[in-house]
């Protein structure tokens, strides 16, 4: 224990990985720590809910490396336990009319070879494509990736290979790594996240997405933390331009305040005047992640085989392309059984959507057709599924935006583009003394809620030597 944090009062606003990992970490230095949640349930996109006998997630979720990564890291160092199940393969994909099963290890030429004979790759771009996966599976110094940041992945594939079945999977990968398309996501983000991957398993967590921050928050309570549910922070209160507490329902002082609620929520709960012009211009224009709309199914019959899936529509088939949408499919029940009544599936099938809730008419109705389309999807895949419906939930983009807390209904946060990625990505730290950023917005890299976990461990080491 360095010391520095010790008596130190801290309140940390949210309860999703971000905020959950960062404040038992802190309580662990001897930092005096409040968690402040709007909601009733932790952990805002990666929270569960139940129903009927059934645990649902917020989101449409798969781990990305499980105890392997920064979530299993802050566990590690907080001695908890969370376990993982991962199955195989790695994922069933089906793109331009094909079915192909993804294995988790992807990085030999044999693999590969079958990878591209089951997806279609054309024979003569065969060599283009073995480069392209091996140059993307090179190991790289953080300032050799920070040279691809910046660099479209659409564009960086293209100096190796332009193939359209081989386009369809990285355009996939895009969507479900980093959530923005190929042509907008960082080259070197990719690779990090693919990289990353090496010797680890997707996988999905037991007890449901909930477990993660739960398993957090409950460490945070043995070493004598508080968390305090349905209490949003109305203000971020500052004196002498350095933070003093916050106000939620009373005045509540506070030494430091780290805010899991997104830099723009933050900006906005502070007083955009307390910053400096640069700053709120930067903020201002940070772009923030696609949305996410799903159809949640309770079955009570085994109706979907693989565990997980990405289907993409044959959109050269336009009768398809108009009744289908590109979804994205977990059975969290296919690793965790317990997740539904004996018997019955659970089954979440979700698809990007557009994120901003300014217009909300507009906005519920764009997201209400991409509803439509994933049901036509599902049903379209799995004929008889309405046959072993027990309920069905259907979200847009608001409801992410109300169970996060968040002004927009985005997956991520602040999109992960090759604009807003490593050094262009907003730090932990922020311009007011005192206030600090945790989660997917800003200081970490990585996938989804990896990223989150990887900012909560960054700041937890810079507080650390302040």
């Amino acid at each position: 224990m360095s010391g520095e944090m010790q008596g130190k009062k801290v309140v940390v606003i949210g309860t999703g990985i971000g905020g959950a990992g960062i404040a038992p970490l802190l309580a662990k230095e001897g930092a005096d720590v409040i968690v402040l949640e709007r909601s009733s349930f932790p952990g805002g996109k990666a929270a569960s809910f139940e129903r009927e006998g059934f645990i649902y997630d917020t989101g449409v979720h798969w781990v990305a490396r499980g105890d392997k990564g920064p979530m299993g890291e802050i566990a590690d160092i907080l001695g908890v336990e969370i376990k993982y199940k991962s199955l195989d393969p790695a994922m069933r994909l089906t793109t331009g009319g094909r079915t192909v099963d993804l294995p988790h290890n992807m990085e030999d030429e044999e693999s590969l070879e079958k990878l591209f004979d089951d997806l279609g790759v054309l024979k003569e771009n065969r060599k283009g494509a073995l480069a392209f996966f091996e140059d993307m599976a090179k190991e790289r110094t953080p300032e050799e990736l920070a040279e691809l940041d910046e660099v479209s992945l659409s564009e960086y594939m293209e100096r190796f290979v332009d193939d359209g079945q081989l386009n369809e999977l990285i355009d996939g990968f895009a969507a479900a790594y980093v959530c923005v398309s190929r042509r907008a996501a960082s080259t070197g983000e990719f690779i990090y996240g693919l990289n990353s991957q090496k010797g680890s398993k997707i996988c999905y967590p037991l007890g449901g997405m909930r477990a993660i921050p739960m398993a957090y928050l409950q460490a945070l309570e043995d070493m004598g933390g508080e968390v305090r549910y349905s209490l949003p922070v109305e203000q971020i209160v500052l004196e002498g331009g350095d933070v003093r507490g916050v106000e939620a329902g009373g005045f509540i002082p506070a030494d430091i305040v780290i805010s899991n609620t997104g830099i723009k929520e933050t900006v906005g709960l502070v007083g955009r005047q307390h910053f400096p012009d640069e700053y709120v211009a930067m903020v201002d224009k940070l772009r923030l992640s696609f949305g996410a709309v799903s159809v949640k199914y309770a079955l009570d019959a085994e109706v979907v085989k693989s565990h997980l899936s990405l289907y993409r529509p044959d959109f050269s088939d336009q009768e398809m392309a108009d009744r289908q949408a590109p979804i994205f499919v977990p059975v969290p029940t296919a690793a965790d059984p317990s997740l539904a009544p004996p018997g019955c599936q659970l089954v979440l099938a979700g698809c990007l959507a557009p994120p901003g809730l300014e217009e909300p008419e507009q906005a519920d109705e764009i997201c209400q057709a991409v509803l439509d389309r994933i049901e036509n999807t599902m049903q379209d895949l799995f004929p008889d599924i309405e046959e072993h419906v027990v309920w069905k939930i259907r979200t847009n983009t608001r409801y992410i935006a109300n169970v996060s807390g968040r002004n927009s209904g985005e997956v991520v946060g602040v999109a992960q583009n090759r604009h807003q990625v490593g050094k262009n990505r907003p730090t932990s730290s922020t311009p007011v003394q005192g206030l600090y950023l945790v989660g997917a917005d800003a200081g970490g890299r990585g996938v989804g809620t990896e990223m989150a976990a990887d900012s909560a461990l960054n700041l937890w080491r810079a507080l650390r030597n302040i």
